[in-house]
């Protein structure tokens, strides 16, 4: 979704405090709504989920759901460590024009920074916060999970993290199965390889090539063999054509150079541009399963890694 601010609502309406609490935030984030109704009135609020974004230890400048550009309607809880023993707190409550409607678009922006001790107990601490009615969902943008990505993936509905980030690839695929386990998630590492399965399963549409998997029950991926996001295409043909697959080193920097499969060189085709905003494509499906992953996840000991 994309919006502009009108100039005179472009700062918003804003409140901040240190040593608070999150009933006292929640109290000025009530004020702050209630305040932009009375001000300008003709509000429409399209929030659809709450998104609650963990501490990101290993990125400097966490993704903000989009930037300004692009906007999700969510109400966005960022969680933020720093080593004081106390809790502050900042609110943003922003109107956007609505495509020359004269209709608003209301967004809610929440900081909370607090110490390791605090955050641990983030389930609790964000709980007053939580708009009812919608999904909540956690983006864990860094790659060691923590207390605190625990507790937070504990209220949400839906998980969304990326293999990719971590340099072990054993360690996040296998946060990657344990998560699919417990609850629903997206991994942008399995949205980044959409144009290579559809491609695949274009070409075995065919009853041919359906056919030579018969007399030839194999296939290889070539690419960058410990990165998941190659991992998890080489492991979903595996659990869809019931056959062993190997995954070998190639001589580029692509994730995927080539796959072939039953004797048959899939065709990359013509290759869409790089996700620019991965996490919008995650939450843009909350409401819809992601047919293949945890297939995919349970099928990795059928996937042959050559160093």
């Amino acid at each position: 979704m994309s919006a502009d601010a009108s100039p005179e609502l472009r700062e918003g309406l804003h409140w901040s405090a240190r040593d608070t609490s999150t009933d006292v935030v929640a109290d000025n984030l009530r004020r702050l709504l209630l305040e932009a109704d009375r001000q300008h009135g003709a509000l429409l609020s399209l929030r659809t989920l709450n998104l609650l974004v963990s501490p990101n230890a290993h990125v400097p400048r966490t993704v903000r759901a989009g930037g300004r550009r692009t906007v999700h309607p969510a109400r966005m809880i960022r969680l933020v460590r720093h080593a004081d023993d106390r809790l502050d707190a900042e609110v943003g409550v922003r109107l956007l024009d609505v495509g020359g409607t004269q209709m608003h678009l209301l967004m809610e922006d929440v900081t909370l920074r607090g110490n390791a001790d605090r955050l641990a107990h983030a389930d609790s601490l964000i709980a007053p916060l939580l708009a009812r009615g919608i999904p909540t969902v956690a983006w864990l943008p860094g790659y060691e999970h923590d207390d605190v990505d625990r507790a937070l993936a504990e209220v949400a509905h839906v998980t969304v993290f990326d293999s990719d980030l971590d340099p072990d690839p054993v360690r996040a695929l296998m946060y990657a199965h344990e998560t699919a386990l417990e609850h629903p998630c997206r991994d942008l590492a399995w949205l980044r390889n959409a144009h290579w399965r559809a491609r695949i399963a274009a070409a075995f549409e065919d009853e041919t090539a359906q056919g030579a998997l018969a007399f030839m029950p194999s296939g290889e991926v070539v690419g960058q063999a410990h990165l998941p996001s190659t991992v998890l295409v080489a492991a979903w043909i595996a659990a869809r054509a019931e056959i062993n697959v190997t995954l070998r080193p190639g001589a580029g920097t692509e994730p995927i150079e080539s796959i072939t499969i039953a004797g048959l060189r899939i065709d990359p085709g013509h290759m869409p541009p790089a996700l620019g905003a991965p996490l919008m494509e995650a939450l843009d499906t909350v409401y819809s399963p992601l047919p293949g992953y945890e297939d995919a996840l349970q099928s990795m000991d059928r996937v042959a890694i050559v160093a």
